[in-house]
């Protein structure tokens, strides 16, 4: 994920993960996001704090494309 916008969606999706177990989150570096799309509003660190401290989420790691 890219988790530079954190929407609803995002947290239904966590929401329904907890239900099958732990939940281990893929998060795009920032240069993995700028060659998808663009460069992120945020850096990789902030969006880490984020989507760590979302209810659920049992681990983040990162995902070098």
């Amino acid at each position: 994920m890219t988790a530079d916008i954190v929407h609803p969606g995002l947290i239904n999706i966590i929401c329904e993960a907890t239900k099958y177990g732990d939940v281990l989150v893929g998060l795009l570096t920032d240069t993995a996001v700028a060659e998808h799309k663009r460069l992120p509003h945020t850096s990789y660190e902030q969006r880490k704090k984020v989507i760590e401290n979302i209810k659920g989420v049992t681990n983040v790691v990162q995902i070098i494309c």
